[in-house]
């Protein structure tokens, strides 16, 4: 690795029980092309072998606290580093050998942060054959920009796909959200300065039972998952209003979940699986419909992304309350019904 000849990068890794992955992360920070300027682990009260994992790599700081949760391992993490740009890597997430070189050389002063595309993999490490974003054809910063002008939102990766500046994290930081300080920083970034959008996968995001989120839930509850993300959406639309309140900006009129697809989805969803979620009697499983084809013709999406969606939204939206459910448990847990498949086949396949 070369020492960085432009602003500095820390590189933050809060970890609790990942003793299974955080030595492939750390590793592939050690194979950067360019080198952080730190390393900082925060071991959040881990109880399996994480600490030993991490203290095997030389020149990574390593800090242990009491469990407290990963807004707080976060928040720790941040106020320990010293460099110009922060990246916040998830213990059981890669980083691409060129992604430290990627965000030095693409950087600009005016960034608040600097975001990039991901390959989906799973927990053996596979690549899924997904890549997130999967950024439309010249999506960029002014893109960026103009969205956010008109929507009040723009098409964001998850933690380990951004890079956030000091001058932008000290003026948001610490965070006292509940869950998912990588989603309040994407959300009122563009308030504090540019964010710089870099079309490349540089790093490796990985799906597996241990993921807090609505992948590998059982579908007969996935409502509730569902309702849990809006409202934590919800919240981070609220607290856009009052950066946006404090900086002297304005934001678009209505109702900001109209303008992102997936919690269109997800309030569908949670409609057609019987579910509830805060002021749901506004909508309909028809008016969702129509707001999904209206955003998919009026924000920018490849053509294979809007036909797919359509495709979805239209098939969900016609199905019986059964057929909705294995929909959702298909798209969202295809191992888990995979796997229900073959056992139930197992006995013809031997007979």
């Amino acid at each position: 690795m070369t020492a960085s000849p432009g602003p500095t990068v820390s590189v933050v890794i809060p970890c609790y029980n990942y003793e299974k992955y955080v030595g492939f992360a750390l590793d592939s920070v050690r194979r950067q092309r360019v080198a952080p300027f730190e390393v900082i682990v925060v071991d959040d009260g881990s109880t399996d072998g994480s600490a030993a994992v991490i203290q095997s790599f030389p020149g990574v700081r390593y800090i242990r606290q009491d469990n407290a949760g990963h807004v707080a391992a976060f928040n720790r993490g941040y106020a320990e580093t010293r460099g110009d740009v922060v990246l916040f890597l998830d213990a059981d997430d890669l980083l691409e050998p060129d992604a430290i070189a990627e965000v030095v050389s693409h950087w600009r002063a005016d960034a608040a942060k600097l975001q990039y595309e991901l390959k989906v993999i799973d927990g053996a490490g596979d690549w899924t054959g997904r890549v997130f974003c999967n950024y439309p054809a010249g999506y960029d910063t002014d893109t960026v920009r103009d969205e956010f002008a008109h929507h009040g939102t723009y098409v964001w990766p998850v933690c380990t796909g951004n890079a956030y500046g000091r001058g932008f994290l000290d003026a948001v930081m610490p965070l006292s959200v509940k869950a998912a300080p990588d989603g309040l920083l994407n959300t009122v970034a563009p308030l504090y300065g540019a964010v710089v959008v870099v079309p490349r996968v540089l790093g490796h995001y990985r799906l597996h039972t241990q993921n807090q989120s609505y992948h590998n839930t059982d579908a007969r509850r996935m409502d509730l998952r569902f309702t849990k993300q809006i409202a934590l959406r919800r919240g981070e639309f609220d607290a856009l209003q009052e950066h946006a309140r404090r900086a002297g900006a304005s934001l678009p009129p209505g109702n900001l979940l109209d303008r992102e697809l997936v919690f269109l989805n997800y309030r569908l969803m949670v409609k057609k699986l019987g579910g509830t979620y805060a002021d749901d009697a506004q909508d309909s499983v028809w008016s969702l419909w129509r707001k999904s084809v209206a955003l998919l013709f009026g924000r920018p999406f490849r053509l294979k992304a809007r036909v797919a969606h359509l495709a979805w939204a239209t098939a969900l939206a016609v199905s019986p309350r059964a057929l909705a459910r294995t929909l959702v448990q298909l798209r969202f847990s295809r191992a888990e019904v995979l796997k229900r498949f073959r056992r139930s086949s197992a006995p013809l396949s031997t007979a």
